[in-house]
């Protein structure tokens, strides 16, 4: 396997599995330990040292390999229980935690540690963006007893986490030294001792060193000399060779999740084993000795480190190189698994916080799984398809297969499209890799040709880039598992079931499961749990903001705010398979409603879009007017229709506030098609209009008496005027909302107000997407839950839904327009 370089197996001798039972109990022990106190880890390793010593000396006389492996193990996660105790009681002993228990202000003196990397989740206002990884070595506070204003320095050696925003903040380096003041939160467990949340930019920012500067400025000309390649290789190329994400869009980075390929992403340790390989390789081909190609084997991994930072599979590749490298400047024999546990035994007692790392769990399972089943199924496999496809095929499933109750865990699902777009993404990868690496190195001394010859890998990643969308797309890709400790040990014991069995009892077993995961994709394709059949409206489950789909014809529809996120409102429409979009709405320019339009344009055609007068957020409008799509003013009176759906806006009138009671409302009338059996239905759409605007229209609209379906307005916050929601009389209301929000939406009062007045109400945090379907004589309801994908369908009883007329002045027919 000669494309996997130093991560790739050798079996040319009998595997030596004396290291791996030792690192498994290490790994387990720290993985415990962690979270809990100083105390607890010292007394385990005190516990577990004289265990192996009772163990030794009971056995002495009689010791076979059991006995020494036992001892092994105890002395070794002794050892772990002793480091994990030691970084606990360094953070114990720093004022961080006590700090963070009383949520207090202080000024740090921090040493960056890591790239400045974004916060997950939507941009909201006063949110802060970026995470920054740092150690603290001095911090200043207030004690108790002295007088207001006066600080104590106390020395501390701790590492600490920075929420922060801004450009100085995001063109820091690692080594630099910085001072920073706010407030200290607590960390949830681990070993960093706090979160420190800063308002402004970082106060005496010192240069970084040497050869961070250097690897710094490598890393900027890579970007450079990327920019010319179309989106997503432009963003894609340094993420994939150093693990710079800055350029990535966010539905990029959702559609290489959704195919299972985000470990590209991420510099996988598979990158450094590829250049380390490719060194090798190039130091034989010209006839050089062993302790020369050690020697260029060790500046390639120091070199690669240094450019895509210490991530925790870089780790783990890093020092399986270096077992490697030693055993080739030794003359001895390389065995993969040997090397692979041996540096998760380095690493973690080196930094017992990996234990707890999802990155490095699955590098390490990824590894094992290739190790250990890539190469039989290899060998069997190529007497009858072609030997290189054999090994793609075989490495892919390995590493998904040992992988996968991990992956269950993290994601909730099952996917089956992660092994076939990885097998396609594999020949690029490399390409990818090695020529990335060359364009870095070229850009640093003549950028002009390093942007033309950067076209070479960016077409390998535009390949990758592009498996990971079709693969995204494919309906069906993946069928849901519950994210539980059970689920992950149910679907572990299947695999190693399946592993196990050999003759005609396997082959049994595995065509009776391959005929039921057929049948279950079958029945997930041609009868999906979601979106329902005959699906109207659906509240997305977004988090906390407003975005509702409003069904037409052939893949089409009208979208009514995008929410927070362009990733989870970009899942949505792809859940509901909308190709199109005929109208696009906004309500209102606050974040929670707009922050998510680029999410609906990735992929799709906007016909036209509906804007607020004095529309206030300029990012939406500017990849509004970008992308084409002609804008319109809402304005009350104008009508807009795309079959089976009319729009008629009520709000804002002329003259009217601008914010949160500026925001369009809509009377959105569903019409059933010839013959159909079920009732026309009525949907009021609110924005987040607030007391003054309801009251408005309870004066002068009709529109807002009786209606079958209500959008809660704000999210469900107390600012509702009691009256108009009794005058809307719904069957059904919807409150888009955030699970746990700041907000403390919706209120409880509100809550209360819609249960006297509704007999039936959901909100997305607590039922997550949300599906009306219209029906004789009302309307009923589809629920994917928040968690498990489980369909379960409502029907509110009957209510009266009386109509009222609305005068009209313009009236756009976007079927017709």
């Amino acid at each position: 396997m000669v494309y996997l370089g130093t991560d790739a197996p050798d079996y040319s001798a009998a595997p030596d599995l004396r290291l791996v039972a030792p690192a498994v109990g290490t790994w387990c022990c720290i993985a415990a330990l962690l979270g809990g106190s100083s105390g607890t880890a010292f007394l385990v390793a005190g516990l577990l040292v004289v265990g192996a010593a009772l163990v030794w000396s009971a056995a002495r006389r009689r010791a076979g390999p059991f006995t020494t492996m036992a001892v092994a193990v105890l002395v070794c996660a002794g050892a772990g229980a002793l480091a994990t105790g030691g970084r606990l009681a360094a953070v114990e002993s720093g004022p961080l935690p006590e700090l963070a228990a009383e949520r207090a202000w202080a000024e740090l003196e921090l040493v960056v540690t890591a790239d400045p990397r974004r916060r997950s989740g939507p941009p909201a206002p006063g949110r802060a963006r970026l995470v920054i990884e740092a150690r603290a070595e001095l911090v200043r506070a207030r004690a108790s007893g002295h007088s207001s204003g006066e600080t104590v320095p106390t020395r501390t050696r701790v590492p600490v986490v920075v929420l922060a925003s801004g450009d100085a903040w995001r063109r820091l380096l690692p080594s630099q030294r910085v001072r920073a003041s706010g407030t200290v939160l607590p960390a949830r467990g681990g070993l960093v001792g706090g979160l420190l949340v800063v308002r402004g930019p970082p106060d005496h920012v010192q240069p970084p060193s040497a050869w961070q500067e250097w690897a710094g400025h490598a890393r900027a000309r890579l970007r450079d000399a990327s920019a010319a390649l179309p989106q997503p290789a432009s963003g894609l190329l340094p993420a994939l060779v150093v693990g710079d994400t800055s350029g990535l869009r966010p539905q990029t980075v959702a559609a290489f999740e959704d195919s299972g390929m985000s470990h590209l992403l991420a510099v996988s340790g598979s990158n450094l084993a590829i250049m380390t390989g490719v060194a090798l390789a190039a130091c034989r081909g010209l006839g050089r000795p062993a302790w020369v190609a050690a020697a260029v084997g060790a500046l390639t991994i120091a070199v690669f480190v240094l450019l895509a930072r210490a991530e925790p599979s870089v780790l783990r590749a890093a020092f399986m190189a270096a077992v490697a490298l030693a055993a080739l400047a030794l003359g001895r024999q390389r065995v993969g698994l040997t090397a692979l546990a041996a540096s998760v035994l380095g690493l973690l007692l080196f930094d017992p916080g990996l234990a707890r790392s999802f990155g490095f769990a699955l590098s390490v399972l990824a590894t094992g799984g290739i190790m250990v089943l890539a190469p039989g199924w290899r060998d069997r496999w190529s007497a009858r398809i072609p030997r290189w496809v054999a090994e793609a095929v075989a490495v892919a499933l390995a590493a998904h297969v040992a992988c996968l109750p991990l992956l269950a865990v993290l994601s909730a699902e099952v996917s089956w499209v992660a092994v076939p777009a990885n097998v396609l993404a594999a020949p690029a990868v490399p390409v990818a890799t090695v020529g990335g690496f060359a364009i870095a190195g070229l850009a640093l001394v003549w950028p002009a040709p390093a942007a033309v010859a950067a076209w070479v890998p960016g077409a390998a990643v535009l390949w990758i880039g592009g498996v990971a969308s079709a693969a995204a797309r494919l309906p069906g890709r993946a069928l849901p598992w519950p994210a539980t400790a059970a689920g992950a040990l149910t679907l572990a014991a299947v695999l190693v079931l399946l592993l196990v069995l050999r003759g005609r009892v396997r082959l049994v077993v595995c065509a009776a499961g391959m005929a039921v995961a057929l049948t279950a994709l079958t029945v997930h394709w041609l009868v999906p749990a979601w979106p329902p059949a005959g699906w109207a409206l659906v509240a997305c489950r977004i988090g906390q903001g407003d975005a509702l789909v409003l069904r037409a014809d052939s893949g089409r529809a009208i979208v009514v705010d995008t929410g927070p996120d362009p990733v989870a409102v970009s899942r949505c429409l792809n859940d509901l398979r909308i190709r199109r979009v005929g109208l696009l709405v906004v309500t209102h320019g606050d974040v929670d409603h707009a922050g998510g339009t680029a999410g609906v344009l990735a992929g799709r055609g906007v016909r036209a879009a509906l804007l607020p007068p004095g529309f206030d957020h300029p990012p939406t409008a500017r990849l509004l007017r970008a992308a084409g799509i002609p804008l319109h003013t809402g304005a009350a009176g104008q009508r807009w229709s795309m079959a089976p759906w009319t729009l008629d806006v009520i709000w804002p009138e002329p003259h009217s506030p601008g914010g949160n009671d500026g925001s369009i409302v809509l009377l959105a009338r569903w019409t059933p098609p010839p013959g159909g059996g079920a009732a026309p239905m009525r949907v009021l759409l609110t924005g987040d209009i607030e007391e003054p605007a309801q009251r408005a229209l309870l004066r002068s609209s009709h529109a807002v008496r009786g209606v079958d379906v209500l959008k809660v307005p704000h999210h469900g916050a107390g600012t509702q005027e009691p009256a108009f929601i009794t005058a809307t009389r719904p069957d059904i209301t919807l409150t888009s909302v955030g699970a746990d929000n700041p907000h403390g939406h919706p209120d409880p009062a509100t809550w209360s107000l819609l249960r006297s007045v509704a007999p039936a109400n959901y909100r997305t945090d607590v039922h997550g997407d949300i599906a009306v379907v219209p029906g004789s004589p009302d309307p009923g309801v589809v629920c994917r839950d928040p968690g498990p994908r489980r369909g379960t369908r409502r029907r509110p009883p009957p209510g009266p839904a009386p109509r009222g007329p609305v005068p009209l002045r313009l009236h756009v027919d976007l079927d017709q327009s």
